[in-house]
C-alpha cells in the first residue's frame, strides 16, 4: 500500500502554526524594524509563506517512496510589491525556502533535493496580488547513486546566483537589487546531524535513558511505542513530540495531562538549544549536545 499522510488534523494545524511563527521571528531577527514597517496595503511576507505551504499541500504526488512535493518556487508580483518586498534582501526569499523544509519535515513529506525559492517582478500583476509556481526538481545522491532520503533532512541555508542557472524557469536577475541577493534563487540544503540526544535525568523507573535525536520527529511517553519510552506516572501515554524546524529542535506537548515545561516554564511548544531541561510532568529529560 502506498503511503500516505496520516498526521492527525489537530497536529498538523499546530504545527503549521509554529513554522509561520518561527518564519516571522527569524525574518525579524535579519530585517531591523519588520513589524515596525506596517503594511497598509499589498503583500506580507506571512501571506507568500502561507501560501507556499498551501500550494505543496494542493500538489502531492504519492509514490512508493513518500509524499513527494515541489522542492522550487516561483513567486511573481508587481512592481510596487516588488519594490517593498525587497527591502528584506535575501532574507524573504530564504526564509520562505526554510517553511518549504520545515513543513515537509513535520508532515513527512517527501523532497526530491533543497528547497529554492525565487522572487520575480511582472508589471501586469496588480498590487496585492501574487503568482506562485512550484515543480519537483529531483538531485541525485552521491556518485553511488543512491536514492534521496524519504524525509527531507535539516536545512542549512545558502545563496545560488540565479545566472548560474539554465532553463526556461530561470530567468535572469535584474541588477538593481543583486547585492541583496534579493532576485537570486535561495536554497536550503542538506547539513548533517549535530550528534543530539535526549536524556533522562529523573523519573520513577527510567533514569539514564536515553535515545539520539535523529531524523524529523520523535515521540516520549509512556508508550512502548514512543521512541523515548518514560516509566513515570505522571507523563502521559503519548506526552509531548520532539520536532526538527529548519534548523532547530522544538518539543510540542501532545496534550498531556501534566503538562510541559522547558527550564521551569510551561509551554505548548518550545525551541531546543543544546543543555535544555525539558519537564515532562514530573519526569525530567535534558537535550544535550554530543
Amino acid at each position: 500500500m502506498l503511503p500516505c499522510d496520516r498526521t492527525p488534523t489537530s497536529d498538523r494545524n499546530r504545527w503549521t502554526m509554529g513554522v509561520l511563527q518561527e518564519f516571522e521571528r527569524r525574518l525579524e531577527g535579519a530585517v531591523e524594524g519588520f513589524f515596525a514597517r506596517a503594511f497598509r496595503s499589498g503583500i506580507q511576507p506571512i501571506e507568500l509563506a502561507k501560501a507556499v505551504q498551501r500550494y505543496a499541500g494542493d500538489n502531492q504526488h504519492v509514490t512508493a517512496e513518500g509524499v513527494v512535493v515541489p522542492n522550487v518556487y516561483r513567486i511573481t508580483v508587481g512592481p510596487k510589491d516588488h519594490e517593498r518586498l525587497e527591502g528584506f534582501g535575501a532574507s524573504l526569499p530564504r526564509e520562505l525556502a526554510e517553511v518549504v523544509v520545515s513543513t515537509a519535515q513535520e508532515r513527512g513529506w517527501t523532497l526530491r533535493g533543497p528547497a529554492k525559492v525565487r522572487i520575480l517582478v511582472e508589471d501586469e500583476v496588480k498590487l496585492g496580488r501574487f503568482r506562485i509556481a512550484g515543480r519537483v526538481e529531483a538531485v541525485e545522491g552521491p556518485s553511488s547513486g543512491s536514492r534521496p532520503s524519504p524525509r527531507p533532512p535539516i536545512g542549512r541555508v545558502g545563496a545560488t546566483p540565479s545566472p548560474a542557472a539554465t532553463g526556461p524557469d530561470h530567468e535572469p536577475s535584474t541588477t538593481s537589487s543583486s547585492a541583496s541577493g534579493f532576485n537570486h534563487t535561495q536554497v536550503v540544503s542538506t547539513a548533517p546531524d549535530a550528534g543530539l540526544r535526549l536524556v533522562v535525568r529523573r523519573a520513577q523507573g527510567s533514569n539514564g535513558e536515553a535515545v539520539s535525536v535523529r531524523g524529523n520527529r520523535l515521540t516520549a511517553g509512556r508508550l512502548e511505542r514512543c521512541d523515548l519510552t518514560i516509566q513515570d506516572s505522571t507523563v502521559s501515554r503519548q506526552h509531548a513530540a520532539f520536532v526538527r524546524r529548519g534548523e532547530r529542535w522544538w518539543v510540542v506537548d501532545l496534550g498531556s495531562t501534566n503538562g510541559t515545561k522547558v527550564n521551569g516554564r510551561r509551554a505548548a511548544e518550545h525551541p531546543l538549544d543544546p543543555g535544555d531541561q525539558v519537564e515532562l510532568g514530573d519526569a525530567l529529560v535534558e537535550f544535550v549536545e554530543g
